[in-house]
């Protein structure tokens, strides 16, 4: 039997807080007093006094009372907030003046009694539409003139930014076939028919290609001709295909195509908000989301806010403009190049990149809890622990609806956290219990949790369904951040993005006992488990997959369940479980231009592949189907339940219950100058054919508790 490697918060899948207290006589801790502070939909700001009689209006009230409470970090302070809405009119700011202290927190929860949500919005409320036509209208008081909406939410359902080449019966959408790609952006040849943009500005460009999702905004050009925005085209085109701008998935935010039911517009010249009519009814309330975050705790390095939590919460409608500005040129899991100065890369990735932020931020922060929240109806990434993020909790709360990932942690700035100092590392934060669906409802790219460079990151006992691409995306640089440099993509070189001689700071995190489900329902080329670069400097300190179940990825979808890709190291997978994944295709998409084919994708199908004549075989039909627009019967398989390209090694399946339990799909093994494929993996699995063949311990342990 392979040996066992026990992570810090479970014993056998039994948590270690309840082994401890069955098996300890230590006293209890003493109590601690307890203080009250009340805010209520009905109280006021100006009278109140924050008891339970006299409430104040707003928490930032009642933050100003905690503030200057003189028993704050002696006892206990309850912020209790009754149920209803409450619209910020800016972010809520925390930082180091509104910390607690250890055993005595300040905490901002939902009232004790409270059935109906506490909700945090940063939205506008729409309200009072007219229909004729089948659209109905209302003007949104407060919108800023010119400033394009990204979301709304009708009667509580998200709707549909208007666009082209929508199909709401597909679930995978299909290319737009109708505009030719140009030097510059697209152009309608003579064949086809489209309309005529009168605000081409307001509208963007979108393409949707294997991992990586983009998104450009349209320069001022009326007419069929489609031009991007040049520096957002720019650095998109800077990846060589299939990973460039190379389809035109569909037109967003043009008026042009609101043509289905469930469609909208905000018209930033009125402030007037446009909704085609479902079923004949009129809306009731609809709420545009105008506030870039909701929540945000930041300290400073070496004064860091602590001891705060947020319990029974619901934070929702907030967006994120940048896309609106620069575009949103995926490099992968949420990371995005903008900016000037980026060059051609021979691969998928640059080295400069930026986060996606987070509607609810922490940053320089300790022992800070979000506990039994529910994110839902957000822009961007619901919370992220970023920058010098420590011993912080995100335990039992609900994700759903959401832009980006639900959860991101660390950080990818070389400055910060490649080198970085003890108060700048993110560092032992837990993330447990978690009910976690629909994430990347507008980025694609993104994983339902994320964790870049991080030390200590225990994820543990989640439930993620429905994601895009992958379930659980950790670290980043595909070993070229790492010491030694190591090229984790057959096109890199060794040390192209510097000389690293000391290890980062990715070591010690544990993914254990999760359940992720419906994963790569958009995308392919990722998995339920997606782990890049070196996980630490030794077994022991490297990363634990231990007790994870996996289970019904979409069919047609290439991907590894447990993906170890480039420069992944000292990484342990013990005792997993594969249900339901069957082997996906390569799709490299139909409707191409007729220079799809060439130079560097044929390369690209010949690395893939590693068969010289079957390459070329495919590149061939491929060529075919170009002629015949629009027919996606190619099947290339791609994938297995584990699997990567040029990982360092050091990588061990132990124990893994699978239906292919000796299989590593290796994509990149032909002739070039790169490392040896697939160095040092041990692997000793179970073979199984359903989860009949899987201890029933080991699946009933999975997921949310």
């Amino acid at each position: 039997m392979a040996p066992t490697r026990y992570h810090p918060h479970t014993l056998l899948g039994v948590p270690l807080a309840l082994f401890l207290a069955a098996c300890s006589s230590a006293p209890a801790a003493p109590d601690v007093c307890t203080k009250d502070h009340w805010v209520a939909p009905t109280g006021s700001d100006e009278t109140g006094d924050g008891s339970s009689s006299r409430p104040f209006r707003t928490i930032e009230r009642a933050q100003r009372a905690v503030r200057a409470d003189a028993a704050r970090g002696q006892c206990t302070i309850q912020v209790n907030v009754r149920s209803g809405t409450y619209v910020l009119a800016a972010p809520l700011q925390f930082g180091p003046e509104d910390s607690g202290s250890q055993g005595a927190e300040v905490v901002y929860r939902a009232a004790p009694g409270s059935v109906e949500p506490v909700v945090l919005s940063g939205g506008i409320v729409v309200e009072g539409f007219t229909c004729a036509g089948g659209t109905c209208s209302a003007p949104v008081p407060g919108w800023p003139i010119g400033l394009v909406a990204r979301q709304l939410w009708v009667d509580g359902v998200r709707a549909i930014r208007a666009r082209s080449n929508y199909d709401p019966t597909a679930s995978i959408q299909p290319a737009n076939p109708v505009y030719a790609r140009t030097a510059t952006g697209y152009e309608v040849p003579l064949h086809g028919v489209a309309p005529v943009l009168e605000h081409p500005e307001w509208a963007e460009v979108v393409t949707v290609t294997q991992w990586k999702m983009m998104r450009c905004p349209l320069q001022a050009v009326p007419g069929t001709t489609l031009l991007p925005d040049p520096l957002c085209w720019w650095n998109a085109n800077t990846y060589q295909p299939p990973w460039n701008f190379q389809l035109l998935g569909w037109i967003e935010n043009a008026r042009e195509y609101m043509d289905q039911p469930g469609m909208w517009f905000l018209d930033p010249a009125t402030a007037t908000l446009h909704v085609r009519q479902y079923g004949g009814t009129t809306p009731g309330r609809a709420i545009v989301p105008r506030l870039e975050s909701l929540v945000n705790v930041v300290g400073r390095p070496g004064e860091p806010v602590s001891h705060v939590a947020f319990r029974g919460l619901q934070f929702s409608h907030a967006t994120w403009f940048g896309p609106n500005r620069d575009g949103y040129v995926a490099d992968q899991s949420g990371n995005f190049v903008t900016g000037p100065g980026h060059l051609a890369t021979a691969w998928g990735h640059h080295e400069v990149v930026h986060s996606t932020p987070g509607n609810v931020n922490v940053s320089y922060a300790r022992n800070i809890t979000f506990e039994g929240n529910v994110f839902t109806q957000l822009g961007a990434v619901g919370i992220w622990l970023g920058t010098g993020s420590q011993d912080s909790v995100v335990a039992g709360n609900a994700f759903s609806d959401v832009a980006s990932s639900a959860i991101q942690v660390g950080g990818v700035d070389l400055a910060v956290d490649v080198r970085a100092d003890a108060r700048s590392i993110t560092s032992g934060n837990l993330i447990r219990d978690n009910d976690i669906s629909q994430t990347g409802r507008d980025y694609y790219d993104t994983a339902g949790i994320f964790v870049m460079f991080a030390e200590g990151t225990a994820i543990e006992h989640n439930t993620i369904r429905h994601t895009p691409w992958t379930g659980i995306a950790i670290g980043w640089g595909w070993g070229l951040l790492d010491e030694g440099g190591w090229p984790g993509s057959p096109a890199a070189k060794r040390n192209e993005w510097g000389l690293f001689t000391t290890p980062t700071v990715q070591r010690g995190n544990r993914i254990v006992g999760n359940r992720i489900g419906h994963f790569l329902e958009q995308l392919w080329d990722g998995g339920a488990v997606y782990v890049n670069g070196s996980q630490g400097t030794s077994m022991e300190d490297g990363l634990l997959l231990q007790f994870n179940v996996a289970e019904h990825k979409r069919s047609e979808a290439g991907g590894n369940v447990y993906y170890t890709d480039g420069g992944s190291r000292f990484v342990t997978l013990d005792r997993n479980v594969s249900l339901d994944n069957p082997v996906g295709i390569l799709d490299l998409g139909s409707c191409q231009t007729p220079s799809t084919w060439d130079g560097p994708l044929a390369d690209l199908v010949l690395a893939l592949i590693g068969d010289t004549e079957k390459a070329r075989e495919i590149i061939e039909r491929l060529d075919e189907f170009d002629a015949l627009c629009g027919i996606t019967s190619l099947k290339v398989s791609y994938g297995a339940e584990m699997g990567g390209c040029v990982p360092r090694g050091h990588l061990t399946f132990t124990g893994n219950y699978l239906a292919q339990p000796n299989t590593f799909f290796d994509m990149c093994t032909y002739d070039l100058d790169v490392p040896v494929a697939v160095p040092d993996v041990s692997i000793a699995n179970h073979a199984i054919q359903s989860a009949a063949d899987v201890p029933a311990w080991i699946l009933e342990q999975a997921g949310k508790r």
